[in-house]
C-alpha cells in the first residue's frame, strides 16, 4: 500500500477557418506507419498475419488496441488512443489540488498534465478514437469521447495542411490556445451525441494526393485543450516512485499516464510534433495498412462488459473493502468507472513465445508501476522474455477485488488473446497492494500461475502476527485475509520481500506470513532487509535476487494432490467471478459461507511427494538481508492406482475430472468428510459422502 498522502442523429455544426501563413521549419510527421502493408483485399498479407500473431502489429477491429496506434482499415483512416490521458498541459504543478483529485490518479501515479474537468463532467473530451473515412467528395468524421454527458460539452478541432508546405498556413488555432506549422485549415466540431459518445461531421476532400490531419479536443467551456491525437505508440510514460511523497517532477514533468509528450507539448503551445500524413488514394475500401508497434513500453487498452459508470470519478467509489475496524483507511475504491480500460504492457525485444508476469500495482500506484523502470525491464523482461503488464483495475486502491478483480483476470485474458504467451511461465508479482493482491491471485488461481513474487506485500490485516490480531483488524480495501489461504500454493513457489524499517507493511505480519508459510510443505524464500523501509526496492530499481529465483519455475498443470481453500465472501457473482475450482477440482460449493476446505489425493497417476529442507540466507543487494528458505531438495515417488483419497470441510458438493485425475472406472475411494457431501465425478458415477469416513468405488 504505498502512502496515501501522498453517434447517429447528433447534430453537427462545423466551422471552417483559414488563416495566414506563419513561416516555420516542417515537422517530422508521423506518415504512415513504419513496415506497412498496403493491400487491395480484407485480408491480412502473410507479413501483417505473422505480425499480428507475433504481438509486433496492431490488427483492424477488435475491441483492444495499443494505444496511440493509427491504422488504415478497409479505407478509413483510424486512429484509436490512449484513455484516461485527457490531463492537458503540465503548467508546472503536480495535480494536487483543492478537489483532491490526485487521489483518483494515485498520489504515486500523478498525470504529466495539470488540467482538471469539473467533477461532474469527468473526461469529457477524452478522445478513444477517430475515424476518417471518404464519402465522394468529403471526408466523414466520428470520434468516439470516454464520456459526453452534454452536447455542447466538447470540442473537436482538425486542421488539415492541404499542400504539405510549411510556408503556408499555420498559426494559432482559434480559441484554443494551441498552434502549429503548415495547416492550411481548421474544422471544428462543436455538438456531439452523449447517447454514444460521438462527435460526427465532414470536412471537404482536399485535392493533394497526400495531406497532413492534426487533432485535438478541448473543453467547450473553458477551450482547454485536453488531448491531442495521432501521438503515436511510443508516448512516455516516465513516472518513478522516490523517496518524496508525493514525487514531484518539475516542468516537463514525468506522469504515468502516457501523456508525458502531450502535457509538455500543450504548455509550449506548440503541438506541430503529433500528426498523421493521409495518402487520398489510401482513403478507398480495398486499402489497410497496418501499424507496426515494436518492443519497449507501451498502453494497451481493452473493453470491458463491466462499468460503473462513465468516465472517471475523482472522488471514487467505495468497494466492499471498508477497512475493518480502521474504517476508511487506505479503503478500496474505483475511480475510472467506463468500459474503456487500460493497462501498461513492456514487451520484450526477444521473440516469442513469452512468459507473462503480471505486476500488479500498489495503493496510490497506476498502469506503469515499476515496469517503466529499466532495471525491471531488463532483469524480468529482457533477461527472462517476459511480457510484463500493469493492469489499472478501476484505480489506484481496487485491491483486486469485485469489479476490480474482473479487470485483472480480463487483462490476462487480453494479453494470451494477442501475445505468443507460454502458459507454462506466467507469474503473479506486485508491491505493497500489488503484493497482496500477488499473493490473492496466485491463491485463489494456482492452477494459472507458474509462481509469485511479492515486494512489502500486505498480507490482508495489518493486525497479523501482533496481540491485536482476532479483536480489531486493519484490513486496508482488502476483501479476504491472505494469511489464510497459502496452503493454497502447494504448487506454485515464490519469494516474498520484506523491509525492516517498513512504516506500513510492518515486521509482525511480515513474520505472521513466514510462520504461515513454514506451516505447510509450500515451496518458498523469504526476505527480511532489516534496514530497508516501504519503497527502497522501488527506488532502488534492483531484482537480481528475485529474477533468478522465477527463472526456472514452470507450471504444475496436473498434480497428484489438490490443496485447496476459499470462501463464499471472497467470490463476485455480478462479475462471474465464484472462487470454486483449482486443478483437477471444481464446482466447489460450502454447506456455510464460511471456509471451505479440500485436500484431495488421486493415486491416478502415481504421486510424486516433495521432501523439504529449510535452510537461512544472507545477502547485500540491493541493500542486506537475511532469508529463510523452504525447498524442496528431493523427491519421494509412489506407484499408481487408481483410488482418491483425502478430506472435505464444509463441502456441500464437488466435481472431479476424473481424466486430468488419471481415474477409471471402479477407481477406490477413501475420504473424510465433517458432513454430507456429494462428490461428483463425470462419467464414472456420483457418490453421497457422510459424516466421518467413507470408502467405496466410482
Amino acid at each position: 500500500m504505498l502512502l496515501r498522502r501522498l453517434a447517429t442523429g447528433a447534430t453537427l455544426l462545423a466551422t471552417t477557418v483559414a488563416l495566414g501563413a506563419v513561416p516555420a521549419p516542417r515537422p517530422a510527421s508521423a506518415a504512415t506507419p513504419t513496415g506497412s502493408t498496403a493491400h487491395r483485399a480484407p485480408a491480412a498479407s502473410p507479413a501483417a498475419r505473422a505480425g499480428v500473431a507475433a504481438g509486433r502489429v496492431q490488427p483492424c477491429g477488435g475491441t483492444s488496441w495499443v494505444a496511440g496506434s493509427t491504422n488504415v482499415c478497409r479505407g478509413s483512416l483510424v486512429y484509436r488512443d490512449y484513455v484516461y490521458d485527457d490531463e492537458g498541459a503540465d503548467d508546472g504543478g503536480v495535480g494536487y489540488d483543492t478537489s483532491n483529485t490526485a487521489n483518483a490518479f494515485g498520489t504515486l501515479a500523478a498525470p504529466a498534465g495539470d488540467q482538471r474537468y469539473p467533477a461532474d463532467d469527468t473526461n469529457s473530451a477524452d478522445l478513444v478514437d477517430l475515424r476518417l473515412t471518404r464519402v465522394g467528395r468529403h471526408v466523414r468524421v466520428v470520434a468516439e469521447l470516454g464520456a459526453l454527458r452534454r452536447p455542447d460539452s466538447t470540442v473537436l478541432a482538425l486542421a488539415i495542411d492541404t499542400d504539405g508546405s510549411a510556408s503556408t498556413g499555420g498559426g494559432a488555432w482559434p480559441g484554443l490556445g494551441v498552434s502549429s506549422t503548415g495547416w492550411d485549415r481548421i474544422h471544428r466540431f462543436t455538438h456531439g451525441d452523449p447517447r454514444t459518445n460521438t462527435i460526427r461531421g465532414r470536412f471537404p476532400l482536399p485535392r493533394a494526393a497526400r495531406w497532413r490531419v492534426q487533432a485535438v479536443t478541448a473543453q467547450a467551456a473553458t477551450g482547454t485543450v485536453m488531448n491531442v491525437a495521432f501521438r503515436g505508440v511510443d508516448e512516455r510514460a516516465a513516472y518513478k516512485a522516490s523517496g518524496d511523497n508525493p514525487s514531484e517532477y518539475p516542468y516537463p514533468g514525468q506522469g504515468a499516464w502516457f501523456e508525458d509528450r502531450q502535457a509538455a507539448a500543450l504548455q509550449a503551445g506548440d503541438i506541430s510534433e503529433f500528426g498523421h500524413t493521409v495518402r487520398t488514394r489510401d482513403l478507398r475500401p480495398g486499402v489497410t495498412r497496418l501499424q507496426r508497434v515494436g518492443p519497449g513500453l507501451h498502453e494497451r487498452v481493452y473493453t470491458s462488459r463491466h462499468t460503473l459508470g462513465e468516465g472517471m470519478s475523482y472522488a471514487g467509489i467505495p468497494g466492499r473493502g471498508d477497512g475493518g475496524t480502521a474504517a476508511g483507511f487506505f479503503a478500496q475504491e474505483f475511480n475510472f468507472l467506463g468500459r474503456y480500460q487500460p493497462y501498461g504492457i513492456y514487451l520484450p525485444r526477444a521473440r516469442g513465445p513469452h512468459g507473462l508476469q503480471m505486476e500488479w500495482h500498489g495503493s496510490n500506484q497506476g498502469i506503469v508501476a515499476q515496469i517503466n523502470q529499466p532495471g525491471m525491464q531488463q532483469q524480468f523482461g529482457e533477461d527472462l522474455n517476459r511480457v510484463l503488464v500493469v493492469p489499472e483495475a478501476r484505480g489506484p486502491n481496487g485491491y483486486g477485488s469485485g469489479i476490480s478483480e474482473r479487470d485483472l483476470l480480463d487483462v490476462m485474458k487480453d494479453v494470451r488473446a494477442h501475445y505468443p504467451i507460454d502458459r507454462r511461465r506466467v507469474f503473479s508479482s506486485g508491491y505493497s497492494q500489488g503484493g497482496y493482491i500477488g499473493f490473492r491471485m496466485a491463491m485463489l488461481f494456482p492452477d494459472r500461475f507458474a509462481g509469485f513474487t511479492t515486494w512489502v506485500g500486505f498480507t490482508g490485516d495489518d493486525t497479523n502476527g501482533t496481540p491485536a490480531q482476532g479483536p480489531g483488524s486493519v484490513t486496508a480495501g482488502a476483501v479476504g485475509n491472505m494469511i489464510t489461504y497459502v496452503r493454497n500454493l502447494r504448487h506454485v513457489p515464490g519469494s516474498m520481500i520484506y523491509a525492516g524499517a517498513d512504516e506500513l507493511v510492518q515486521v509482525p505480519s511480515a513474520r505472521a506470513m513466514q510462520e504461515a508459510f513454514a506451516a505447510t510443505d509450500d515451496v518458498y524464500t523469504w526476505y527480511l532487509h532489516p534496514t530497508a523501509e516501504h519503497l527502497t526496492f522501488a527506488v532502488a530499481d534492483e531484482w537480481a535476487k528475485e529474477a533468478a529465483y522465477s527463472r526456472d519455475q514452470r507450471l504444475v498443470r496436473r498434480p497428484a494432490r489438490v490443496t485447496f481453500r476459499t470462501a463464499r465472501l471472497l467470490d463476485a457473482p455480478r462479475y462471474g467471478i465464484r472462487h470454486d475450482h483449482a486443478y483437477w477440482v471444481h464446482r466447489l460449493r460450502g454447506r456455510t459461507p464460511k471456509l471451505l476446505d479440500v485436500d484431495l489425493t488421486s493415486h491416478g497417476c502415481g504421486v510424486t511427494a516433495p521432501v523439504l529442507e529449510t535452510t537461512n540466507g544472507q545477502g547485500a543487494e540491493p541493500v542486506p538481508w537475511v532469508s529463510v528458505v523452504q525447498d524442496a531438495v528431493r523427491s519421494t515417488e509412489r506407484p499408481r492406482r487408481q483410488l482418491l483419497t483425502g478430506t472435505l470441510r464444509n463441502v456441500r458438493s464437488l466435481r472431479v475430472d476424473a481424466r486430468a485425475a488419471c481415474l477409471r472406472p471402479g477407481a477406490a475411494y477413501r475420504l473424510r468428510s465433517d458432513g454430507p457431501a456429494v462428490l461428483r465425478v463425470p462419467g464414472l458415477g456420483t457418490v453421497r459422502l457422510h459424516q466421518g469416513r467413507n470408502a467405496g468405488r466410482l
